[in-house]
């Protein structure tokens, strides 16, 4: 079965060091048809896009984005059309939760989007939204009635060897859930704002506050909505400042007792974890124009996915459980056909026996803002990436401009200015920042 974390810790190495060409190589070289999978699925467009836009092709990672996009869209037809079909994972108590065709988590649903058709992005973000919620809510229901059936009942009590510590931290406790993130709903605000609809800016501000309660900024936006007026040589500008990797999923080994025909029978059996891995920094301030912008995090998908696990942990743990149920049985008739079979049939239950690992790796870990009045024209940007100071100048020369950056370890990837319906996260590798520069000014190279 394929390990996909295992094959994607390369790919994040070369874009932390700026080698996004050969990023883009190894991941085709992964997803060759018949070497790991027989089609491109929806993480292939997922990583696919975020190393195209980074690699300055703008337009093929859009259209990357896109097809992963659809992959969503049918998710949404099929919960829409068929639920019960969608509940119906069999598959996932036949082998494990591998098997299952990657729909994409909750959270990664959220964050594609083709912001040249800004309005209708916007409305699709909280249509998925609500989606998301009553799915999820009748996917327990349908875990919780199958069950009943098989008469299985768990608690996550029983997951004693379990690290629960680490989803149950005030950062992760204070989100509403794992799939609605401050950043999305404060950039609808942002954008109806300077498209001149301040009454559809308002709700796209109010929703962010609701998510980021002590936010300065999104409270900023909200009072100011209809007053942010640049003069005719002056431009509101946006920065998007995007940093790390969103965090890995591993598996897990732990005992749970699981009933059997002759009683309870402890069980080692698998579950995700959340780890984090090169978590992004970002820097508390940007200084540009003689000015010193504070910089604000909307949006931690490390939290996100904690949180996420944490709501889906019950419904993991049955599912699971079941499962153990199902094969328990398969087991004892392997036996009932001799001693041979039945230890065949032992050691295959516990070769598959694995959680999902599969997420979007190459996902910024947080999404930070920061925004300001500024004159337009060539300014020089400066801020710091934890490795040393980085220093470039752009040219501002729309009234309002949104300038995406991203941060790595060992690069940043700085965004041409944007105005609005020319693409909002096109990136251009064009500076890399040398992990030995943690006392020095950073020297910018083109790549």
């Amino acid at each position: 079965m394929r390990q996909y974390d295992d094959e994607l810790k390369e790919t994040v190495k070369l874009v932390n060091n700026g080698s996004v060409k050969q990023a883009i190589n190894l991941l085709e070289k992964n997803n060759e048809p018949g070497v790991i999978t027989k089609d491109k699925d929806i993480l292939y467009y997922f990583e696919n896009g975020e190393l195209l836009t980074l690699d300055n092709n703008y337009a093929a990672g859009r259209d990357s984005w896109l097809k992963a996009d659809e992959y969503v869209r049918q998710w949404e037809d099929a919960v829409n059309t068929d639920a019960a079909q969608m509940l119906g994972s069999v598959g996932s108590y036949l082998v494990n939760d591998k098997t299952r065709r990657y729909e994409g988590q909750d959270y990664e649903k959220v964050m594609l989007g083709n912001y040249d058709l800004a309005r209708i992005e916007m409305k699709k973000t909280y249509e998925r939204e609500k989606l998301i919620e009553s799915f999820r809510e009748k996917e327990y229901d349908a875990l919780q009635e199958d069950a009943k059936t098989k008469n299985v009942t768990v608690d996550v009590t029983q997951m004693k060897d379990y690290p629960m510590a680490e989803l149950d931290t005030p950062e992760v406790n204070s989100l509403k859930n794992g799939f609605q993130n401050a950043f999305a709903h404060y950039l609808a605000g942002y954008f109806f704002e300077v498209t001149g609809e301040p009454s559809l800016s308002e709700p796209g501000y109010r929703n962010a506050l609701k998510l980021a309660p002590n936010s300065r900024i999104v409270q900023s936006g909200l009072k100011g909505v209809g007053r942010h007026r640049p003069g005719a040589k002056e431009s509101d500008v946006l920065f998007v400042i995007e940093s790390g990797f969103a965090p890995a999923w591993k598996s897990i080994t732990i005992p749970i007792p699981v009933p059997r025909q002759t009683g309870f029978m402890v069980t080692p059996l698998s579950f995700p974890v959340i780890k984090s891995e090169n978590k992004g920094f970002v820097p508390s301030t940007v200084s540009v124009a003689g000015k010193q912008l504070s910089v604000e995090t909307l949006t931690n998908i490390d939290t996100m996915a904690r949180r996420q696990l944490k709501d889906q942990m019950p419904a993991i743990l049955l599912r699971t459980v079941i499962r153990a149920v199902v094969k328990s049985v398969a087991q004892d008739q392997a036996y009932k056909g001799g001693v041979v079979l039945g230890v065949l049939t032992n050691v295959a239950t516990v070769a598959t026996e694995q959680a999902d690992e599969r997420s979007w790796r190459t996902l910024p870990d947080r999404i930070a803002v920061a925004r300001a009045t500024l004159p337009q024209g060539n300014q020089t940007i400066e801020f710091q990436t934890g490795t040393g100071t980085f220093r470039k100048e752009v040219a501002i020369g729309s009234r309002f401009t949104i300038i995406p950056i991203r941060i790595t370890s060992g690069t940043v990837y700085m965004g041409q200015p944007n105005t609005l319906g020319s693409g909002l996260s096109e990136l251009s590798a064009d500076t890399a920042v040398s992990k030995k520069a943690s006392k020095k000014t950073v020297k910018k190279t083109n790549q």
